[in-house]
């Protein structure tokens, strides 16, 4: 199919400042079989109104589904079970993305037959400014690198029914489940080394604030796990797979959780006991899911693979303390600075 049709999903919840551009930025791309579905999670600001005007103008591009403010996840599983498109992408309703972006994904998934496509992203400030870019070093079609963020990606619909991977409901960085599942039940992934989806940086996004350990889908995120492990499909890197999650599971606590990246942290207080939580539940599955770490051959700091050498040396790093049940140390003497 070489003119796929896409469906592009965002969910809206009370971002009325940022929703016009976003939405002009599907409007404006140079692919035209789209169809977008913005899911109103019971916004109480002039969002829903703003939709409403886009699909009166657009009726047949745009459709909109309101629902009682559930979060994110609950908007974006609401959407997956009515989208038509042989595709789907998702975007943030205060993101936006450039004007070839969906032409450029669609094309590399009809042309070598994907259930995914990734491409980067840039971290935008708020007047546009580009302060970071996020890539994926590509070669053929190939990389050793994942991100479990929802930015530059692209699905095969059927892909994502089959294995029925959706959002956890009701909790945060919910992104990480779905593409933890993603990348690794199929070995048909595209890269691209390119980037289209601008991320805007700002202070009310969720990644601006505090993380309460209560509201992170570690029940999920142990589900996901599993699910790979025990699947074990033909032609996916298991070894990058253990990779992937102890990467994950060092950027989420070190990083993530420690300190705000691209804003300020003046006014940022950790709390100890929040860092001690997500940590005793990161060693456990560690402990439980990952013993033969020390072998794999994506923490060769030699091994080419494009991922960073400060990445590999933090889950080296990581992986020592919480295998050896000692991760609460290391976040004690991270923690101080």
């Amino acid at each position: 199919m070489s003119n796929p049709k896409v469906s592009i999903i965002i969910a809206v919840y009370n971002t009325e400042r940022y929703l016009r551009k976003c939405i002009e930025s599907v409007l404006s791309q140079d692919y035209d079989n789209i169809e977008l579905m913005l899911v109103d999670d019971g916004s109480t600001d002039g969002s829903s109104a703003i939709m409403d005007e886009y699909v009166e103008r657009f009726p047949d591009r745009i459709i909109k589904i309101t629902k009682p403010n559930g979060g994110q996840a609950s908007a974006r599983n609401l959407a997956l079970q009515k989208i038509t498109g042989e595709y789907l992408t998702f975007m943030d309703s205060d993101d936006y993305i450039e004007a070839d972006y969906i032409k450029r994904l669609a094309t590399a998934a009809s042309d070598h037959d994907c259930d995914m496509v990734c491409s980067g992203q840039y971290k935008v400030s708020e007047d546009g400014r580009i302060i970071d870019t996020i890539s994926y070093k590509v070669t053929d079609g190939r990389s050793f690198q994942r991100r479990l963020n929802i930015a530059g990606k692209l699905y095969r619909t059927s892909y994502v029914r089959k294995w029925n991977i959706s959002f956890p409901e009701g909790k945060l960085y919910e992104d990480n489940s779905f593409n933890l599942l993603a990348f690794f039940l199929s070995s048909k992934i595209w890269f691209l080394d390119y980037q289209g989806y601008n991320q805007v940086v700002h202070e009310g996004s969720t990644t601006a604030k505090l993380i309460d350990h209560k509201k992170l889908p570690f029940e999920n995120w142990e589900y996901c796990i599993r699910t790979v492990k025990e699947n074990a499909v033909e032609g996916v890197d298991m070894e990058l797979f253990d990779f992937t999650v102890m990467s994950f599971f060092t950027y989420f606590l070190i990083i993530r959780n420690r300190k705000r990246e691209y804003l300020p942290n003046e006014d940022r207080q950790n709390s100890m006991d929040n860092a001690y939580a997500i940590s005793d539940q990161f060693e456990r599955m560690t402990c439980e899911f990952f013993g033969g770490l020390k072998k794999n051959r994506y923490l060769k700091l030699t091994s080419g693979d494009g991922n960073p050498l400060k990445q590999k040396l933090g889950v080296r790093v990581f992986y020592s303390y919480a295998s050896k049940k000692k991760l609460r140390k290391l976040v004690k003497m991270l923690y101080r600075f």
